[in-house]
């Protein structure tokens, strides 16, 4: 019986999600249909179709794309595009962008821009001429203007910009117009202008703003804000909105994200959602929601719309209205970053209330700091680094030649120093590119802060040299705080090397060096010499799932110094393309720009992977950090990114650093020092275990071509990581190096091209946690076409054992318990009391929040007062309000914010598994699951927990199957 009852259940299920799946028409001026054939169409709208078959949801990641027949585009979820001749116009949430055959782009919150390809002529009252390549004209709401065939401004009583569509611009008080070459327009009075060459100009005091385009676009200024092209809409500011178009027209518009959420919802669903009229709503539109069922929602002052959550049936009723104009789903917009740099909270910056306060209102975004960037150059002409760039400078010297002791001879005021490598560009670009020309998609992590372009070339010594003499003494002018050295050398760490000695004096200075930690692989004592200073900060790469990259170099097990200060993304990450040809950012090979970029976004983006582009993602963090403190010291900021980096115990310190990135966490203590972030950290290291590294066998031989030799080995137990180095004399010959386990499987390899700058005539493999006792085998090859004669090497294998205090009384657990506890201690996620382990001890829900924390399964956080009345001392909020305040919600889903959390108190074994699966980031997978009929009190656990439980049994979170609560 309860089967056959299961087997109803799961046909009435299928039966409700089919249901749910009956697909959905959007019809212009009528409404949404809910049909019988799948998919999502939009019927009447230039004929665009969107239908299950059409690969919809795999646009769901990098934004939906919208074609219709006259060429609009629609794309993304942080911002919307309307590309088309015809005068098409939207309004987006998060601004306008209208780019057309006139080149004329409007964009929402940064200000007015205008920039001009043949440049910008400003006349003043006197008849004073001036020459600029771009000015930027901010008010509250922002707009940009950005033509290809150049701009004419002439003042008197007012601003006339004159382009080849006639174009009339004319200006409003208070204009502020800051341009990338210097020019700068404030004040209420007038407007003030600085050139490139450092001359004041004014101009007459502006009387309002005037936009008439090829379309018939005008905007006016104090007295509201007027569009009227082929649809003769007309907004008017402060006013209530007084549109031209026709009152009862119809639906216009369905977002195509609440359109797909429409298409799988059930009937009883309840759906956010926006819903826009085409004035402001009357007592006539709210009596028309109420009949419908919507009976509130929120009512904003000036804005034509209603937020109201309603179900499916309702929002279709809705759509049906003849003054909806729209109705929009109620999304969290993402962020104007990659999102492979989800893992470094970047995300969560700008939305915080307490910083935006501090902040004077404003979202964080590096404002006011000038990162350095010491590389191959950058294009300043791309379009995302339009007005970020202050100086581009090619720098020159006199390379040693004997012609007396000269200064170097930099060239400065460059459009583009980077026309060969495009390095340059894309890290430039992952610091502070506006994403402009990917809908946002793809902005830097400050896209607020400013570039100070070097370039040195092809990165000799020398031109680095006069990059850092360049900062050194002109950088104060541009207010140069972080400087960005993605590259490294084949040498070794020397605190005499000139490079050491230079960035000493930068940090002596108040500027805070960024280093890449080297792509030299997983060998010991591959990290970049320079990123070792321990005044500079370097950074080694993850995949987007925080998994260490192969290719990221390491320091030594156990040393002091020789650690990469902590990691950040670094494999397949999309930053600018400096020219069209370019295919790649000289980085580690198997970019995926085909699989991460759309056809559109091909031209101005590429893919690329290496710790040349984790680095500038810490370069940005920390100018979104000096901008919401800028009286931090290097020392104070390389401080606070280790303690707030998120632990990664699957990997050792020599490997990871501090852990991973949190750019969020950093910025909160940079901002607010009281909100003292990895307090725990403090109290890791109880004695309860020690590491020795030492030396274990030393080999050698020779290889001729096409031949190879072969060592046998063994590890020790108790044996953490093992590494196996070869070395040779430098010469045209290549080796490779493979290690294979007792059963004759691959273990590891190791086969870099034996070239000058690269890894030059070594090979290392690392084996982290083989078996000890184990016996391996090393395989030294000669590889072929790259010598003719015979090659002689020696090699050496390195051990690194843990032992474990004597007490730690472990002796009455299985053997296959201990290698588990062993595991825990030696990751720090579970932590001994004194020298003992006390197996029988419970833990406690403040021991639990702990340990998740220690995981890396809840970046840090703490908010500006304690949120649990019984958790107010700073180490104990730092780990329980990390997991409370965790992306997934409330790991602890029993503890409400304002309440008591219990610290003291024993984890159940329910709120452990919600905890774990939910830290794990497998709530989906919860929401599937089914908890197995051998669970006997699976009536006692809430339905809604299930799920939870039935995952972790799944993944072994918990080994009791019988009973759970």
């Amino acid at each position: 019986m309860v089967i056959k009852k299961l087997f109803c259940f799961a046909l009435m299920y299928a039966f409700t999600v089919n249901s749910a799946l009956a697909g959905v028409s959007i019809v212009k001026s009528n409404g949404i249909t809910l049909t019988g054939a799948d998919g999502i169409n939009y019927i009447g709208t230039n004929g665009i179709t969107l239908t299950g078959a059409d690969g919809f949801l795999s646009y769901r990641t990098n934004g939906i794309t919208l074609t219709g027949a006259d060429g609009i585009t629609l794309t993304g979820a942080d911002g919307i595009t309307l590309t088309g001749a015809d005068g098409s116009i939207y309004t987006g949430t998060n601004g306008i962008t209208l780019t057309g055959a006139d080149g004329i782009t409007l964009t929402g919150a940064d200000g007015i821009t205008l920039t001009g390809a043949d440049g910008i002529t400003l006349t003043g009252a006197d008849g004073a001429i001036y020459q600029a390549n771009s000015i930027i004209i901010r008010q509250p709401n922002g707009i940009t203007l950005t033509g290809a065939d150049g701009i004419t401004l002439t003042g008197a009583d007012g601003i006339t910009l004159t382009g080849a569509d006639g174009i009339t611009l004319t200006g409003a008080d208070g204009i502020t117009l800051t341009g990338a070459d210097g020019i700068t327009l404030t004040g209420a009075d007038g407007i003030t202008g600085i050139n490139s060459t450092g001359v004041v100009f004014n101009l007459i005091q502006p009387t309002g703003i005037t936009l008439t385009g090829a379309d018939g676009i005008t905007l006016t200024g104090a007295d509201g804000i007027v569009f009227s092209g082929t649809t003769g809409m007309t907004l008017k500011g402060a006013a209530a909105t007084q549109p031209q178009v026709p009152l009862n027209d119809g639906l216009q518009s369905v977002d195509p994200e609440l359109a797909m959420l429409l298409n799988t919802a059930i009937d009883d669903s309840s759906i956010n959602a926006v819903i826009v009229f085409y004035g402001y709503p009357t007592d006539a539109d709210l009596a028309a929601l109420q009949e419908i069922g919507i009976t509130g929602g929120t009512k904003y002052s000036v804005l034509p719309m209603i937020v109201a959550s309603a179900t499916r049936a309702q929002l279709v009723a809705v759509s049906r209205l003849p003054r909806v104009r729209s109705i929009y789903g109620n999304r969290t917009l993402s962020l104007n970053s990659d999102p492979y740099f989800k893992s470094t909270q970047i995300q969560r910056t700008p939305t915080d209330a307490n910083l935006n306060l501090k902040n004077g209102g404003m979202p964080l975004s590096g404002r006011g700091v000038t990162v350095a960037v010491l590389d191959t150059g950058v294009n300043a002409a791309h379009g995302d680094l339009s007005g970020k760039v202050v100086q581009n400078v090619r720098l020159l010297d006199a390379q040693s030649a004997p012609v007396g002791f000269q200064n170097p001879s930099p060239v400065e005021n460059l459009s583009n120093t980077d026309p060969v490598s495009g390095h340059g560009t894309f890290v430039s670009g992952i610091i502070a590119a506006s994403g402009s020309l990917s809908g946002g998609k793809y902005g830097g992590v400050a896209p607020g802060a400013k570039i100070l372009g070097l370039s040195a070339g092809d990165v000799n010594l020398s031109f680095v040299l006069a990059g850092f003499d360049y900062i050194l003494r002109r950088g104060a002018a541009y207010n140069v705080r972080v400087v960005n050295c993605s590259f490294s050398a084949n040498t070794v760490f020397d605190y005499n090397d000139p490079v050491n000695i230079a960035t000493k004096m930068l940090t002596d200075n108040g500027v805070s060096v960024v280093f890449s930690a080297g792509n030299s692989g997983s060998g010991n004592a591959t990290l970049n010499p320079y990123a070792i200073a321990p005044w500079v900060v370097s950074v080694g790469s993850t995949d987007d799932k925080g998994r260490l990259s192969d290719f990221s170099s390491r320091g030594i097990f156990g040393s002091a110094v020789q650690n990469p200060t902590l990691v950040a993304p670094g494999a397949n990450v999309v930053s600018l393309r400096s020219a069209v040809s370019q295919t790649g950012a000289l980085g580690i090979a198997g970019g995926a720009d085909t699989l991460r970029l759309t056809p559109g976004e091909l031209p101005y983006y590429t893919t690329a992977s290496g710790t040349s582009f984790s680095a500038p993602q810490v370069a940005g963090a920390i100018a979104l950090m000096l901008e919401a403190n800028p009286e931090l010291t290097p020392a104070q900021i390389k401080d606070i990114l280790q303690r707030s980096a998120s632990p990664m115990p699957l990997y050792f310190r020599h490997e990871v650093g501090a852990g991973m990135l949190n750019s969020y966490a950093a910025v909160l203590e940079a901002a607010f020092p009281e909100r003292r972030m990895g307090l725990f950290r403090s109290v890791l290291e109880r004695g309860a275990l020690q590491f020795a590294t030492s030396e274990t066998q030393t080999f050698g031989g020779t290889v001729y071509p096409g031949g190879s030799f072969t060592q046998n080995f063994s590890v020790p137990p108790d044996t953490v990581q093992a590494g196996i180095n070869i070395a040779w004399r430098f010469s045209a010959n290549d080796l490779a190096l493979k290690v294979f386990n007792g059963s004759g499987i691959l273990a590891g390899e190791s086969n870099y091209l034996n070239a000058p700058g690269l890894s030059g005539t070594r090979e290392k493999v690392i084996l982290n946690n083989p078996a000890g006792g184990q016996n391996y085998r090393a395989q030294v090859q000669y590889t072929a076409n790259m010598g003719v004669s015979a090659q002689a090497f020696t090699g050496m294998i390195e051990t690194t054992q843990i032992t474990y205090a004597p007490g730690l009384d472990l002796g009455r657990l299985a053997l296959e318990s201990q290698a588990i506890v062993k595991e825990s201690l030696r990751s720090f996620l579970t932590l001994p009391q004194g020298k003992h382990f006390l197996p029988n001890f419970g833990v406690t829900r403040a021991e639990l929040a702990a340990a998740i924390v220690r995981s890396g399964g809840a970046p840090q956080y703490m908010s500006g007062s304690p949120l649990y009345s019984d958790v107010t001392d700073l180490t104990t909020r730092n780990t329980v309000e990390s997991v409370q305040k965790h992306l997934n919600g409330r790991l602890f889903f029993d503890a409400a914010t304002g309440g008591r959390f219990y610290p003291d108190k024993f984890a159940s074994k329910l709120v452990t598994a919600i905890a774990l699966v939910k830290a794990a980031n497998l709530d989906a997978a919860a929401a599937g699951a089914t908890l197995p009929l051998s669970i006997s009190d699976r009536n006692a656990i809430p339905a809604e927990w299930r799920g939870y439980v039935a995952v972790a049994l799944q993944k072994g979170f918990d080994k009791s199957r019988r009973r759970v609560v």
